[in-house]
This record gives C-alpha cells, sequence and structure tokens, in this order.
C-alpha cells in the first residue's frame, strides 16, 4: 500500500448494531447470481476463496525493519485467518528486495508454502519502491528490469497450481499516465505467460488504483485476468491520524461515520482552524451507506459492461484515532457493498494501524469490531 505503510472482546449488544444473524454468514459464491461472464474463466474454486481475504503489507516489503516482525505471520497466524473465514492471503513482495541476495527467493518460498500448508489461496502483489515505479514511468529498462523479476518469480513458482497461486503484477503504480500503466502490466504479464501460459493475473489502475483508475482502465487483451482496485472512500475518515500522506491527516482524529454536519459539529472546536474547514465540508458531504455505494456500483457497472472479474485488494480504517463504532460501521457497509454487488474482497491489513490483529505473533489479540464489522465468525479451532 503506496503511502501507507504500515483478549478478544465481547461487545455487548454489537449485533443489534450490526443486524442479527449477518456474523459468520456466508456470501454467494462469485458467479452464483445468473450467468456471471466476468468470472466465467476463473476457476470456480478461485472464484470461491477470492470472496474473503487480508493482506498481510508488511511481511516482504519491510525485512529490515525490525519494528515491523511482530507483525510477521506464524502458522497460528494462517489457522486463525481460517477459523475467522477468511479464505486467502494478499502478500505485497518488494520487487527490488527480491533482487538483493540469494537467500531471499527462500523466504519468499516459505512464506508461501505457510499459506498454502493452511489451504490459504495466495496472491503475490508485486510492489516496488515508489522511485522504481516512478522510473518505469519513462525508462522501458526499469520495466524489463520489473519484467525478469516475474520472470523468475514465475519459474520459483511454475509447479504451484494455478488455482492456489495469483500473480498481481504492481501494486499502485503511482504513474499518472493509464496508457503506460496499461502498456507495463502488459509487458510484465506477457513475462509470466513465458513461464506460466495459464497462470491467473491481477491488474490495478493507475496511479493509486482507486475506483476511479479502475474506470479509466481498458481491459488488456488477456484472459485469466482479475482487475483489481482500492477503495478508502473518504481518505479524510479511513486516514484520520496517519502519519504519512497529506499532512492534513494527522490533524484529523474522532471523525464520525456515517457523517452529518450535526455529528461533527462538537468535535470541530477541537481542531486547528484549517481542519476545521475540511472536517464542516466532511460533515456536509453526509458520508454513509449510500454515498459509498455511489463509487462501488460504479466498479460493478465496469465490470459487467467489460465482462471482466473485479476485486476490491485493499479497503479498511485506520484504528489510531477513529470512533470504534464508526470505523466498525464503515467496515460493515463496504464490506456489504461488495458482497451485494458479487465482487471479492480483501481487507487491509493483518496486523498493524489498520490491523484485524495487534500484538506480537505468540499473542495476538484480534480487533473485534474490525472483526464484527467485516461479518466474520471466530470459528471453534479443529481438534486434531
Amino acid at each position: 500500500m503506496a503511502l501507507k505503510q504500515y483478549t478478544l472482546a465481547l461487545l455487548i449488544g454489537a449485533g443489534l448494531i450490526l443486524g442479527c444473524g449477518e456474523r459468520g454468514a456466508s456470501p454467494e459464491p462469485l458467479g452464483a447470481k445468473g450467468s456471471r461472464a466476468p468470472w466465467a474463466e476463473i476457476p470456480a474454486r478461485v472464484r470461491d476463496e477470492l470472496r474473503r481475504g487480508v493482506n498481510i503489507s508488511t511481511w516482504f516489503t519491510h525485512r529490515r525493519d525490525a519494528k515491523q516482525m511482530p507483525g510477521w505471520p506464524s502458522d497460528a497466524d494462517f489457522s486463525l485467518m481460517h477459523r475467522m473465514g477468511l479464505r486467502h492471503v494478499r502478500l505485497l513482495v518488494d520487487a527490488d528486495w527480491l533482487i538483493l541476495n540469494g537467500a531471499h527467493p527462500r523466504y519468499l518460498q516459505e512464506g508461501v508454502n505457510q499459506a498454502l500448508t493452511q489451504g490459504l489461496l495466495v496472491v503475490l502483489a508485486m510492489q516496488p519502491a515508489s522511485e522504481h515505479k516512478q522510473q518505469m514511468a519513462s525508462d522501458d529498462q526499469a520495466i524489463e528490469d520489473l519484467a525478469e523479476i516475474w520472470r523468475k518469480t514465475a519459474r520459483q513458482f511454475q509447479d504451484v497450481a494455478d488455482d492456489r497461486i495469483i500473480f498481481e503484477m504492481l501494486n499502485e503504480p503511482e504513474i499518472e499516465d493509464v496508457e503506460r500503466v496499461l502498456a507495463i502490466q502488459q509487458q510484465l504479464i506477457e513475462a509470466v505467460r513465458e513461464i506460466s501460459p495459464a497462470r491467473i493475473v491481477a491488474v490495478g489502475g493507475a496511479h493509486f488504483s482507486d475506483i476511479e483508475d479502475l474506470l479509466a482502465m481498458s481491459p488488456l487483451n488477456f484472459k485469466r485476468v482479475i482487475y483489481s482496485f482500492h477503495f478508502y472512500e473518504p481518505h479524510n475518515f479511513t486516514h484520520q491520524g496517519a502519519s504519512w500522506g497529506w499532512p492534513m491527516w494527522m490533524v484529523f482524529r474522532n471523525l464520525p461515520y456515517p457523517s452529518s454536519p450535526e455529528n461533527v459539529a462538537p468535535i470541530i472546536e477541537a481542531l486547528t482552524p484549517q481542519a476545521r474547514e475540511h472536517v464542516a465540508w466532511y460533515g456536509q458531504q453526509a458520508w454513509n451507506k449510500q454515498k459509498l455505494a455511489s463509487f462501488v456500483t460504479q466498479a460493478a457497472r465496469w465490470s459487467e459492461q467489460n465482462k471482466q472479474p473485479v476485486w476490491c485488494s485493499e479497503f479498511g480504517v485506520l484504528r489510531d484515532v477513529t470512533p470504534p463504532a464508526s470505523r466498525r460501521a464503515w467496515l460493515h457497509d463496504a464490506r456489504s457493498l461488495f458482497e451485494e454487488s458479487n465482487m471479492a474482497w480483501t481487507y487491509f491489513d493483518w496486523w498493524g494501524h489498520f490491523g484485524l490483529v495487534t500484538g506480537g505473533s505468540e499473542e495476538r489479540k484480534i480487533d473485534e469490531d474490525a472483526l464484527l464489522g467485516l461479518g466474520l465468525n471466530l470459528a471453534a479451532p479443529v481438534q486434531h
């Protein structure tokens, strides 16, 4: 996620907030509503397992950062994901890290095997440094460098069945030129298909792969391609308190969802004068499920019109200064909109500021608000 780094407590009455009977309900399989041409080329097992998943963003992008190590998953984490009802993981991989020395592919192989052994579908999403991305905007050799990394990765995993691992060509390209981004991803797909002709691949739109970037895309002339988008609307709510990105996000705190002029009024006076204007506007915009739907339905329409499968590969809310009930409500609304649109989703993130869990790898604590918002249910562990 570019620019975005990164004792289970039952909530009495939570069922009244989110609706009785919803928790743990399995959404309809992708392709179940009539003729779902967009998903026709994607194997049934992949369609089923891609419905609900979670990102693991720092495992292979922050290998040098000791502060991120508690977030690296263990076998117990993957088992916990399965108990929650999650069926796939999206692993962000630093492309430049992969080529530093020969030990790195081994680490990646071991990580992928951990997830596969627990029965999870794996999505490998390539995440070069921003500098590498920007270089690809004008330097063809930088594109070929990434294509060669993909060839090596495809060889490394060519014995893994096509319905067990998906390759996502380029996470958040950070390039404004839509046609350039399409050409880059076409070259990367060609590199993968040289090695694994039937491998399922995923691509996203230009810049930061928001819905508007998806809408600007034309489908590529390949089969077995899934089109992804990221959803953090409105960013002033989902990124309040962030220490990266737009400096104003660091000032925002306690913004409610849904929003209205009345429910933002109590918090405005505690903000800086500059921030007050933005928060007042957030209230006037009346963010609610209907407004979120105006975005998600555009992605669903693009999918139907272009007969291409669409997947939300990232969505979430920063936990640190967001009111818990508001975070839970936004997650509920966004996730339910995806499912109502028969759309796959991957929550961001497993651990960290957006995380579904907190604590070290040996003492995980589940964020109950996120669990409820995502409609997940913590099933009893399987007895061996």
